[in-house]
């Protein structure tokens, strides 16, 4: 897992569309570790702590920068796959 760098600050963290952003800097070189059933693909970034249950928690983000957090045990049932790198 690489290290991510936040955005600067003055930077509002909103895409052009007016909805939000990643709060980490932009990867030039993004590239996905996860197929969704559905077929979008993601990139895991880190692995965290849901603060409501205490559960394992996967943090990963879309090709467009949007972060998104689900539990570990939702992620890991069967809706993503990883993709062989």
């Amino acid at each position: 897992m690489q290290r991510l760098g936040l955005r600067s600050k003055g930077q509002s963290g909103l895409r052009p569309d007016g909805r939000p952003g990643s709060l980490f800097a932009p990867d030039a070189e993004w590239a996905p570790t996860h197929r969704h059933r559905k077929g979008g693909l993601y990139r895991v970034l880190a692995h965290g702590v849901l603060e409501a249950d205490r559960s394992d928690a996967v943090i990963y983000d879309d090709a467009e920068g949007v972060i998104w957090i689900r539990a570990r045990a939702e992620f890991e049932d069967g809706r993503f796959t990883p993709l062989q790198g």
